[in-house]
């Protein structure tokens, strides 16, 4: 259980932000959770949806906080597109076996890249038309 601070921090402040941008991209079926351990090296935040219920975990990096107020809102309507993409992406994922060892080495780098464009691309669109987050700063 999540346990909320006295004085709302960044986090909390980032829940908030992520609820909003739910009922902007019409996702407010999903429990999105925040959690405070930091994304992948590579990314500014990352998101994990559940194979079946409509849960998912996000994270950000460290050096997340430190982008702009329009950065932010739109790495975080890229990851709020992987929610729409995410029953897309696990139909995908479930063809690995049939695939096959070989054809999924050379298929699957090539849709990740292909979905993360699509996503990328969605995410410069719609941003703009967010509000901006209003983060404590650390």
């Amino acid at each position: 259980m999540a346990t909320k601070h006295a004085t709302p921090d960044k986090y909390d402040a980032l829940e908030g932000y992520v609820a909003e941008l739910q009922v902007a991209m019409n996702v407010t079926y999903w429990k999105i959770t925040v959690v405070r351990d930091a994304a992948d090296v590579e990314a500014w935040a990352d998101i994990n949806p559940h194979a079946q219920a409509e849960t998912a975990d996000l994270r950000v990096s460290h050096d997340f906080w430190k982008q702009t107020p329009e950065h932010q809102r739109e790495v975080l309507a890229h990851e709020m597109l992987h929610i729409v993409m995410a029953r897309l992406d696990q139909t995908v994922e479930a063809m690995e076996e049939a695939f096959g060892k070989i054809a999924w080495a050379i298929y699957e780098p090539l849709f990740e890249d292909a979905a993360e464009r699509v996503v990328d691309h969605l995410a410069k669109v719609i941003a703009p038309s967010l509000p901006l987050p209003e983060f404590p700063k650390a």
